[in-house]
C-alpha cells in the first residue's frame, strides 16, 4: 500500500497541470478511485428528475454558454459546464445563445418598448401590470360631417345625435328607461356601445347621484373626470381608462340621466367622438335643478 501511494505521489506532477482529455461524443467522465486512471468514460443515460440527466442530449433546459464555447455534461453539482469550441453536428439546443435572437426575448415583452407586429398597434388597457397591448387596426373612426349622424328623440324627455353606424334599441318603456346604441362590426368580444338611462326614486335599484359616483369609483376603479355642461345642466363625469366614460346629468327633482360609453381597448379612442357628439347635441326637455 505504501509503495502504491509513493508511486502515485511521484506520478502526480506529470499530469497535475494537464487538462484531462474529453470523452467521445455520447459519453461522459466518471471519477474513479485509481490514482493512475482518475476517470473513465461511460455512455450517456437518461435519468428521471430535474437536473439529473447526464449527457448533452438530456438537459432539462437549454444551457447558457458564452459565444465560442459549448456545453458538456458534468458530474458535479451543475449538470453541465462550458468548454472552448463548437462541435460539428451538435444538438442545436446546445449551441451558444446569441443576444437578441427572437427565441431569447420574453414572450410577455412590453409592447411599449418592443413594438407591435404588422397590422397591429398599441392600445392602453386597465391592467396596471400590463398597461399596453397590441390590438388589430380594424376599427374605423366615426365619420365626420352631419350626414354621418341621425337625430333621436323621446317626446317630453330629450333628443340628441347618434352615429348612423350604430344600431339603436329603444327600451324607454321598461321599468328603468334605457336607450342603447351598439356598433355591429362583426368582431367577437365586447362591443362599442352608448347607453342612456333615466334614474329616479320610483325605481327599486335607484341610487342618488353621489352614491352612483361613489359606486363607479369603488366597483370599477373609475377616476373623477370633472364636469361638463350638457344642455344647460352641469354633468359629472367618471372615467375608467381605456374602457368606459360616464356622464351623470341631473334633471328635475332627484332624477338624472346616465350616459355611458364603453368599448374594447382597441376601439376606445376611435369612437370617443360618438360619445362627445351625443353630449354636445343633447337637448333636455326637463329643466335641470
Amino acid at each position: 500500500m505504501k509503495a502504491a501511494l509513493a508511486c502515485a505521489l511521484l506520478a502526480w506532477p506529470a499530469f497535475a497541470g494537464e487538462e484531462p482529455a474529453e470523452c467521445p461524443a455520447g459519453t461522459h467522465r466518471v471519477a474513479t478511485s485509481n490514482p493512475y486512471d482518475p476517470f473513465h468514460c461511460e455512455k450517456d443515460e437518461r435519468k428521471n428528475g430535474f437536473g439529473s440527466v447526464n449527457g448533452p442530449q438530456g438537459f432539462k433546459f437549454r444551457p447558457r454558454c458564452p459565444s465560442g464555447t459549448r456545453a458538456v455534461a458534468s458530474d458535479g453539482l451543475q449538470p453541465y459546464r462550458c468548454v472552448p469550441g463548437a462541435e460539428r453536428g451538435a444538438d442545436p439546443q446546445l449551441e451558444p445563445l446569441r443576444a437578441g435572437a427572437p427565441e431569447d426575448r420574453p414572450a410577455n415583452a412590453d409592447p411599449l418598448s418592443a413594438g407591435c407586429p404588422p397590422g397591429k398597434r398599441k392600445a392602453r388597457t386597465a391592467d396596471p401590470s400590463r398597461p399596453f397591448q397590441c390590438v388589430t387596426t380594424s376599427a374605423p373612426r366615426v365619420p365626420a360631417g352631419d350626414d354621418a349622424f341621425r337625430r333621436y328623440s323621446i317626446t317630453g324627455e330629450l333628443s340628441f345625435d347618434y352615429p348612423r353606424l350604430f344600431h339603436p334599441r329603444d327600451g324607454w318603456t321598461e321599468d328603468v328607461p334605457t336607450l342603447s346604441f351598439t356598433l355591429d362590426n362583426g368582431l367577437p368580444g365586447k362591443p362599442v356601445m352608448i347607453t342612456i338611462t333615466r334614474l329616479d326614486k320610483t325605481q327599486p335599484t335607484y341610487l342618488d347621484l353621489e352614491a352612483a359616483l361613489a359606486r363607479d369609483k369603488e366597483w370599477q376603479g373609475a377616476k373623477d373626470g370633472g364636469m361638463a355642461t350638457v344642455s344647460g345642466a352641469r354633468a359629472r363625469l367618471t372615467v375608467v381608462a381605456g374602457e368606459s366614460k360616464t356622464a351623470y346629468i341631473p334633471v328635475s327633482g332627484d332624477s338624472y340621466y346616465a350616459v355611458v360609453y364603453s368599448a374594447p381597448a382597441d376601439a376606445y379612442e376611435a369612437y370617443m367622438g360618438a360619445f362627445a357628439r351625443v353630449l354636445k347635441t343633447m337637448r333636455l326637455m326637463r329643466k335641470p335643478p
